[in-house]
């Protein structure tokens, strides 16, 4: 009994910090509440520990069995307990798992190395002291590296990626672990032992360091594409302007050669007299004058050709738009970043209501200066409600998150400002707030 007693305190001593270690990254990310995590965490620790003591009690080398079980029955968990991508926490569980394996197996090398015995055992004090003085040399660059990898990796939205590159470190610890399967200290008394997960964790670091700069090609080009469709809206913008510009001038045209007609005419009334037929004619030419068309959203003229220019969009394709903006004549933020969070949440809006043309669809738009914010909110018709990925929205158009709303968090956090995305009854509710200079 005391021989279990003591192989369950080194088993729980020596795996707990791992666990924090796994986690602590994850903190603001937790699906439950935090005492729920210890809890669930606890537990599994637990049931490890016991079967861990069981094993060494009874004379066996329990490591690469329970490690067999509870690495993947601790993903599990992990994924469980954690509100993210399961492809990217695995692609980081990969490496805690190598690292607690880089630790195990060097504290046993180096025991075995001074105080070497065919029959010594490696669940000992002596052995948790071996492994918390590496942990504590190297827990605090393996956390820096572990945050920094995981901010990269969660600021990169590429399913595809994801979906597979898990695959390749997987097969290193994969390799190493059979070949280094045997825990007994006639095994780990020699260097090719500890060499082994050395190498297997420089392997890991050298990976995940180019996998970080592959991620950040990765947000270098989303970044370049989203410069590119917003140039390719603003060319749009402008062929529209154009195109506007174009059928007035040939409106106006027309309007002067027909003019001279009316006027010819009216001087012919005048002449004869005829004030009841000239007033008549008069009456009949008011009816048949084209409605007025030119249309004045907001004094900032980039914001209003955006706005112009969905609005003519949005009525060729039978679509009721309205804006009601109270903004000043020059921005007090960015009017690039303005315009492109603007351009983006019109244009998402438009592909919405495009879908929904027999159901009366309609886009409405508001944006105002209160206080020391900038509030803009932009509504619009959509019968089936969006898809939701780890509360952010999912594209409709391509596999992954959608790049326009990404935009749009980005320049919001930028500005120290919120976003809001919600669906209700069938309406699409946009709402953004940017915090002003001061």
């Amino acid at each position: 009994m005391e021989r279990f007693l003591a192989v369950f305190c080194f088993a729980t001593a020596g795996t707990l910090p791992y666990r924090v270690l796994a986690y602590y990254p994850f903190r603001k990310q937790l699906r439950f509440p935090i005492w729920t995590v210890v809890l669930i965490i606890g537990i599994a620790q637990l049931a490890q520990s016991f079967l861990y003591a069981l094993l060494s009690a009874r004379g066996g080398n329990g490591v690469t069995l329970i490690e067999g079980i509870f690495a993947p029955a601790c993903f599990v968990i992990y994924c469980i307990c954690i509100r993210a991508d399961r492809w990217k926490v695995l692609f980081l569980y990969i490496f805690v798992f190598d690292y607690i394996s880089l630790v195990w197996g060097t504290a046993r090398y180096l025991e075995c190395l001074l105080f070497y015995n065919p029959d010594m055992t490696f669940d000992t004090l002596r052995s948790m002291v071996f492994q918390l003085i590496i942990l504590g040399v190297t827990v605090p660059f393996v956390t820096l590296f572990l945050k920094r990898t995981k901010d990269k990796v969660f600021s990169t939205e590429a399913p595809s990626f994801w979906h597979v590159i898990w695959i390749l470190p997987t097969l290193t610890t994969l390799i190493v672990q059979l070949y280094n399967g045997n825990h007994t200290p006639q095994n780990v008394h020699q260097f090719r032992f500890f060499l082994a997960y050395v190498l297997l964790f420089l392997d890991m670091v050298a990976v995940y360091g180019v996998l970080l700069r592959a991620l950040d090609i990765i947000l270098h080009e989303a970044a370049l594409e989203e410069k590119a469709t917003q140039q390719e809206n603003l060319l749009a913008l402008q062929r529209t302007q154009y195109s506007q510009i174009a059928r007035y001038m040939d409106e106006t045209r027309q309007a002067r050669h027909d003019l001279s007609q009316h006027l010819r005419l009216i001087n012919q009334y005048l002449s004869t007299g005829d004030q009841d037929a000239l007033r008549e004619y008069v009456e009949r030419y008011q009816e048949a004058l084209p409605p007025e068309r030119t249309v004045f959203f907001c004094k900032n003229y980039a914001v209003n050709t955006i706005l112009c220019y969905y609005h003519e969009e949005a009525l060729q394709s039978g679509i009721d738009f309205s804006a009601g903006l109270d903004l000043p004549e020059t921005l007090p933020i960015s009017e690039p970043e303005f315009c492109s969070m603007l351009g983006n949440l019109l244009e998402n809006a438009l592909l919405s209501c495009r879908e929904e043309v027999e159901a009366a669809p309609f886009i409405r738009v508001l944006a105002k200066t209160q206080g020391d914010t900038l509030l803009l909110a932009i509504d619009n018709t959509c019968l089936r409600e969006p898809t939701w990925k780890d509360g952010k929205l999912c594209s409709s158009r391509h596999d992954g998150f959608g790049l326009g709303t990404a935009s749009v968090r980005t320049i919001a956090s930028n500005h120290n400002g919120a976003v809001f995305f919600t669906w209700e009854d069938e309406v699409f509710y946009a709402s953004v707030s940017l915090a002003l200079p001061h």
